[in-house]
């Protein structure tokens, strides 16, 4: 199940291409939010915010697997094991973040022509959290190398020397 989770079977990380959902979905959620306000904006921005909170959330529910998956795999005395468990719970709160926001539209606020206060300001609140969150992602992967060259290490740890990036010293 592991290994499925990781994307092994597909030859690529399956996290990065889950987390894209709600990464581009929940900030385009808040530019709908926005433009409710806006004339010829309305009910249909209102409607189009609420789809892509709910298409978000299914995105990060998938996303929630393959990352621990990937977390569970990183020795908890890396750096990167303390920074995923920030990523982790950062993401935890921004998913309860939306959920409430989601919540919060259901019923007669979704025929409303403008998106109601408290959901827009937690639209806000959402978005800087998963862009947060996101910059703690890349940190793990990039600074950290975590789910990178998995299939191919002396290569990629060639080529990552090579251009002169951060690469940890391999242990012998």
């Amino acid at each position: 199940m592991k290994d499925f989770l990781q994307g092994k079977w597909l030859k690529h990380p399956l996290h990065p291409i889950l987390v894209s959902l709600p990464l581009g979905l929940w900030p385009a959620a808040l530019v709908f939010d926005l433009l409710s306000y806006t004339p010829g904006g309305g009910n249909i921005m209102v409607r189009t915010s609420f789809c892509a909170i709910v298409l978000g959330m299914v995105g990060a529910l998938l996303a929630v697997l393959t990352g621990l998956a990937d977390w569970w795999d990183i020795k908890r005395e890396r750096p990167a094991w303390k920074i995923g468990l920030i990523h982790m719970s950062l993401n935890a709160v921004t998913a309860v973040i939306w959920l409430v926001n989601l919540i919060l539209r259901l019923g007669p606020n979704l025929d409303a022509q403008d998106v109601p206060t408290v959901p827009l300001w937690l639209s806000v609140a959402g978005t800087v959290l998963v862009i947060t969150s996101s910059y703690f992602g890349g940190l793990m992967v990039y600074d950290h190398g975590i789910s990178i060259a998995r299939h191919s290490k002396k290569k990629w740890r060639a080529v990552a020397v090579a251009a002169k990036a951060r690469v940890p010293e391999e242990k012998g």
